[in-house]
């Protein structure tokens, strides 16, 4: 559960035969006025074959290597398996506004690289 928002365990993703676990969820927000806002949950899910996938390179690190590691990431986004994102609303958000986050937060990122 993330704020008032529950992910399953699994899932059958639309458009896909195949199972889905969750892999990991959070919130995403905005800072307005000095002040935190979460607009958004939203829960990873990744298809069964992305255990075995990911074991080959990853097998036997602690969360603690996993969580710190870039790389990690970009083999679950990159990997050859399934994935499915469900993003709830918390609170609104016009498309305007969200676009508007999604800009600055990839200008940023270009910036920083």
């Amino acid at each position: 559960q993330v704020e008032s928002c529950v992910f399953s365990p699994t899932v059958k993703a639309p458009g896909s035969s195949k199972n889905f676990f969750l892999g990991g969820a959070g919130v995403r927000g905005l800072e307005i006025e000095g002040k935190f806002i979460k607009f958004t949950a939203i829960g990873v899910y990744l298809e069964d074959d992305a255990v075995p996938s990911l074991a080959v390179k990853w097998k036997g690190k602690s969360d603690e290597e996993l969580t710190a590691s870039d790389d990690f990431f970009k083999d679950i986004v990159m990997g050859p398996f399934e994935k499915f994102t469900q993003v709830t609303m918390i609170l609104p958000l016009t498309g305007q506004q969200y676009s508007e986050a999604v800009v600055g937060n990839c200008v940023a990122y270009w910036k920083a690289v």
